[in-house]
């Protein structure tokens, strides 16, 4: 009678999709089997499905897999299942129907894999499985992504002693009913759940985890579920927590008050994500034997109180990540951690930003090798002693402080930094630090200091005289932001080793000089907005840069407003590719002296040519256009100055853009130096007549439809206080012929 009704099943797969011809017979007209297989399985290449009979082979049915003309697997009456089903249906891509509900699996001691990877699997049918002695169902199901529906309830697990990762990716389904699980021999549930996305409720309040080691990943990614009853959980044997509720992102509550974690070790990521958690009782965790509690609680934003004051710390190694992103958190007492043996600080306290003081003074950091980012975004914090740090065997301390935006005062002077390889970002946006002494710091190690100390508005002095800067490669951005401050002494800086200076003074609003005639730059790529915003340096002697190496100097100097002079006669630029805004609003520059190796200054450098450039050879004589921006097509050395010649009064460089589909012509001219209006004459009938008057922009627009063809003489003239010069416009005018 089954045989009739999957028969049936068959049919209705062939007719839908037309595979099945009249009169045909059913199975035997295109079911193919190899001779040595044919009481074992069968496969009709018409419909796709692959039949399961008698005693299956695993090898065999698993050299189906990957195959794409597999659609359907019907197991029919009388089908054992072997002993060890590990991975007999795993991979099975391209298979959207599978029926094993008569399958005899009564025997079967080993499921983990079984339907691993059939991302197409849409239907499942195992309700007749004998899982009485089945000790293994690790990843089970995993990746079943398509699966909306699986009916696991008559499953009987008392034997299984592993099920970690057996939904794991199970990302469509929306419900699923283990109530019935006898867990009482489960020593592994890690992954058990993991990614199931869409999944609102899942009951296990009878599980029995008395034996249960490893619950990490377990509700992982469970982002649809809001809440879990564990009030029956027996945790006492477990080790590993990691990651257990990561990502469960819409848990409003969660009671964790019956458990055990005298045994666990390892309780990184545990709540990591859990973004709508408002409270977290934690209390009662006996945290005696973790040794990593990295992420721990991070971006658990939500949180506003949370009391980790009895946690015993005195093995953990790695707290990275610690409190990352609990934006709310506005106290936090870790004044009684036991930070012996903490290797890794990272980002601990990174993006806390309500926290207004915080009590690290009694931390223990002599095994620490991390600091990097661990107080990164605290920007309430109004005070932070970190004076007692033994910082001997840090490495790392790249943005540290970043952020800290209202701190005004930070201890480092005892910071032992020998070892220390990246500082980048260390104080950067720490906005309100009025000192900061750095001057015992050891940097012999490091190679980034690129924002060390980006936008210090408010430091006045700085002292890095003592500074061993002869490994650092990255000095970009180094004082960017540090408007106060109006001096350096960087005349023991080796830079021999450095590969980008972009930033590396921006906006040093008060420096009056700086003495950088000691910088090897012989290896720098990259000077792109260098010195850009020093409003206030009146001179700049870089007569000793090496740029042989230099592909960027765009906004070099842009905006140094007071600068008179520049000294660029070793400048190679042959290997520059952008130099736009190099000289933008210095208004004040009347002298640069350029070498042998510096080509052309392009009008994109924009390079005022409100007084026109000449050789200081020739004075009277410009060189550099008259145009807005100079262009000085430079050869050899020389000095060049403004010219002593007068700008005309009068439009010199006029362009025409011509609408051959309008008949009609666009003149544009370069603005004339006080000239607040333009007329445009033209030639006819042997006298210059005025055909528009009064323009006060710098474009003209001709009427429609002029004769095509025909031949203009136009000249532009301009008002310059008061008077027009008509003569000299005259001689500079144009001819045009419409199109």
């Amino acid at each position: 009678m089954r045989v009739k009704r999957f028969l049936a099943v068959v049919v209705s797969l062939c007719m839908a999709a037309g595979t099945v011809s009249v009169g045909a017979p059913i199975i035997t007209q295109t079911i193919t089997a190899h001779a040595e297989f044919a009481n074992k399985f069968s496969y009709d290449e018409n419909s796709g499905v692959l039949f399961l009979r008698g005693e299956v082979d695993g090898t065999a049915v698993r050299d189906f897999c990957y195959r794409s003309y597999v659609k359907t697997i019907v197991a029919l009456e009388g089908t054992v299942l072997p002993e060890d089903c590990s991975e007999l249906f795993s991979d099975f891509n391209y298979c959207t129907y599978i029926d094993l509900s008569d399958a005899d699996t009564s025997n079967v001691t080993d499921m983990s894999n079984m339907f691993s990877g059939c991302k197409k699997l849409s239907t499942l049918n195992i309700s007749g499985f004998d899982t009485s002695k089945v000790t293994n169902m690790n990843s089970m199901f995993y990746d079943c992504s398509e699966l909306t529906t699986l009916d696991v309830s008559g499953f009987d697990t008392s034997n299984v002693t592993n099920m970690a990762g057996m939904f794991l990716g199970c990302i469509g389904l929306t419900s699923l009913d283990v109530s019935g699980f006898d867990t009482s021999s489960v020593i592994n549930m890690s992954f058990m759940f993991e990614d199931c996305k869409c999944l609102t409720a899942l009951d296990i309040s009878s599980f029995d985890t008395s034996n249960v080691t490893n619950m990490s990943y377990m509700f992982e990614g469970c982002e649809s579920l809001r809440e879990l009853d564990l009030s029956g959980f027996d945790t006492s044997s477990v080790t590993n927590m990691s990651f257990i509720f990561s990502n469960c992102k819409k848990f409003t509550s969660l009671d964790l008050s019956g458990f055990d974690t005298s045994k666990v070790t390892n309780m990184s990521g545990m709540f990591w994500c859990c973004e709508k958690l408002p409270s977290l009782d934690v209390r009662g965790f006996d945290t005696s034997n973790v040794t990593n509690m990295s992420s721990m609680f991070g971006y658990a934003s939500k949180l506003t109180a949370l009391d980790v004051s009895g946690f015993d710390t005195s093995d953990v190694t790695d707290m990275r990540g610690m409190f990352y992103g609990c934006f709310k958190l506005s106290e936090l007492d870790v004044s009684g951690f036991n930070t012996s043996k903490v290797t890794d600080m990272s980002l601990m306290f990174d993006l806390c930003g309500s926290l207004h003081s915080i009590d690290v003074s009694g931390f223990d950091t002599s095994s620490a090798k991390e600091m990097g980012f661990m107080f990164k975004g605290c920007s309430s914090l109004t005070s932070l002693d970190v004076s007692g740090f033994d910082t001997r065997n840090v490495s790392d301390m790249r943005h540290m402080f970043e952020g800290c935006f209202v701190l005004t005062s930070l201890d480092v002077s005892g910071f032992d930094t020998s070892k220390v390889t990246d500082m980048a970002g260390m104080f950067e946006n720490c906005c309100e630090l009025t000192s900061l002494d750095v001057s015992g710091f050891d940097t012999s190690n490091l190679t980034d200091m690129s924002g060390l100390f980006e936008n210090c508005y408010a430091l006045t002095s700085l002292d890095v005289s003592g500074f061993d800067t002869s490994n650092v490669k990255y000095m970009g951005l180094m004082f960017f932001g540090c408007k106060k401050i109006k001096e350096f002494d960087l005349s023991g800086f080796d830079t021999s080793n450095a590969i980008s200076m972009d930033s590396m003074f921006t906006w040093c609003e008060a420096l009056t000089s700086l003495d950088l005639s000691g910088f090897d730059t012989s290896k720098v790529t990259s000077m792109c907005d260098m010195f850009r915003g020093c409003s206030s340096l009146t001179a700049l002697d870089l007569s000793g840069f090496d740029t042989s190496s230099v592909s960027y100097m765009f906004g070099m100097f842009q905006e140094c407003s007071a600068i008179t002079s520049l000294d660029l006669s070793s400048f190679d630029t042959s290997r520059v590719s952008s130099m736009t805004d190099m000289f933008y609003k210095c208004d004040s520059l009347n002298t640069i002296v350029l070498g042998e190796k510096f080509g052309i200054i392009k009008e994109a450098a924009k390079l005022s040519n409100s007084s026109f450039w000449a050789n200081a050879d020739a004075p009277g004589i410009v060189v550099g256009g008259v145009g807005e921006y100079a262009v000085i097509d430079n050869k050899g050395m020389n000095t060049y100055i403004h010219s002593t010649v007068a700008k005309p009064a009068y439009p010199t460089y006029i362009n025409v853009e011509y609408s051959e589909k309008y008949h009609q012509v666009r003149l544009k001219w370069g603005k004339v130096e006080g000239a607040d209006r333009y007329d445009i004459a033209v030639y006819l009938a042997g006298k210059w007549r005025v055909q528009v008057q009064n323009i006060t922009g710098t474009v003209y627009t001709s009427p429609k439809n002029l004769t095509p063809g025909k031949t203009y003489k136009v000249a532009i003239a301009a008002r310059v206080n008061g008077s027009w010069d008509t003569a000299n416009a005259i001689k500079n005018a144009g001819t045009i012929t419409i199109k």
